[in-house]
């Protein structure tokens, strides 16, 4: 039967009847809509979070990202047999070096080197505004992925420099410092800025980065109907703790994970989102709160924003394990259509902040 949603982000709203994609998904009942504009973490509240959930334990469950148990000790003979046999590796980059690894040139496709090196050397030479220079002079020191590696700081400093000048539409937006920052990691600068263009270009985020973020709305909609789709018993525990999407899904989105995922594990990330976009960034993020439900579960609104806040997940931080590898990959078993996507993308009205349907 078809199920009449409306969306709880004060974003916006969207309304439409839908198909859900879980077969009799629980009712939701009429719950309170409580508003909330912020949350403080109490400092008295200590979560104790089991390093690996017990859902990874359930491969029979309905929303199970089909991650199967590791085999304790592998024969020789295979492990000898994967070095003819396998694919070639993920780049071993060493982000001291200046150079352009296999992955960002696939990711960049042909691309002749003189040509962008003096499209970008022209655009540092030109003129920026010192309050944009400013903002990310402060953003590049917030950077923690890089923190290790000054290089590549003082370059990210004059990709994003350079961007601001290419695209005068949007200039330079916080979160935006972070997405350089994984492309970066594997390139040259000039590389590194061009894959920046291209990928804002692919993902069409000129609404996301321009003052005011009309295009937010858009995606916290679209993710509220796929956690109410996806994950009904979740969805109801958020509306009755007052949890809504943007309370912790806007870092995620402005960062593409970013400010989460160590960069030496970007690779898988940046591969499946230059070949599937949008699509995959939502199945990535259903399947991150897969990977926690069991928790979220059990905890009220501080303890929801407290588990999914980016600031749990740095590089040095260990009191949040989460197997990257393995989420990374599973969550392309998480059934999204591209095809309802781009519709829908297509459908959304920035003005009126809805989708016109």
């Amino acid at each position: 039967m078809s199920q009449q949603f409306q969306g709880r982000s004060s974003h916006g709203q969207l309304e439409r009847k839908f198909e859900p994609a879980v077969e009799n998904p629980k009712p939701t009942q009429q719950l309170r809509n409580i508003h909330v504009t912020g949350v403080t973490r109490d400092a008295s509240k200590t979560i104790h979070y089991p390093k690996q959930p017990k859902m990874w334990k359930q491969p029979n469950s309905v929303f199970c990202l089909g991650i199967q148990p590791k085999e304790k000790e592998d024969s020789v003979i295979n492990k000898i047999m994967r070095l003819f046999t396998r694919e070639v590796d993920p780049c071993k980059c060493l982000p001291y070096q200046n150079n352009t690894c296999i992955k960002a040139k696939e990711w960049l496709g042909n691309y002749d080197a003189d040509k962008l090196k003096t499209k970008y050397s022209n655009l540092l030479e030109s003129k920026c505004e010192p309050k944009i220079i400013k903002q990310i002079n402060l953003d590049v020191e917030r950077t923690h992925p890089l923190k290790n590696y000054p290089q590549k700081l003082q370059d990210l400093q004059q990709v994003l420099i350079a961007y601001s000048k290419y695209n005068k539409i949007v200039g330079y937006m916080q979160g935006m410092n972070f997405v350089a920052a994984g492309l970066i990691y594997h390139s040259d600068n000039y590389v590194g800025f061009e894959l920046l263009r291209k990928l804002i270009d692919l993902l069409q985020m000129n609404d996301l980065y321009s003052p005011m973020s009309p295009g937010l709305s858009k995606h916290i909609q679209l993710i509220d109907y796929l956690i109410l789709t996806k994950m009904p018993d979740l969805y109801q525990h958020f509306c009755i703790n007052g949890v809504k999407v943007d309370m912790f899904c806007a870092s995620w989105l402005f960062s593409l994970f970013g400010m989460m995922i160590p960069i030496q594990k970007q690779v898988k990330l940046y591969d499946c989102i230059f070949k599937y976009g949008w699509t995959y960034i939502y199945q990535l993020i259903i399947g991150f709160l897969l990977y926690h439900q069991e928790i979220l579960m059990s905890e009220d609104m501080t303890g929801i924003i407290c588990i999914l806040s980016q600031q749990n997940y740095r590089i040095d931080d260990n009191e949040f394990e989460v197997d990257w590898d393995e989420l990374l990959d599973a969550s392309l078993n998480v059934k999204i259509s591209k095809t309802f996507i781009q519709e829908m993308h297509m459908k959304f009205d920035t003005k009126i902040q809805t989708f016109k349907l």
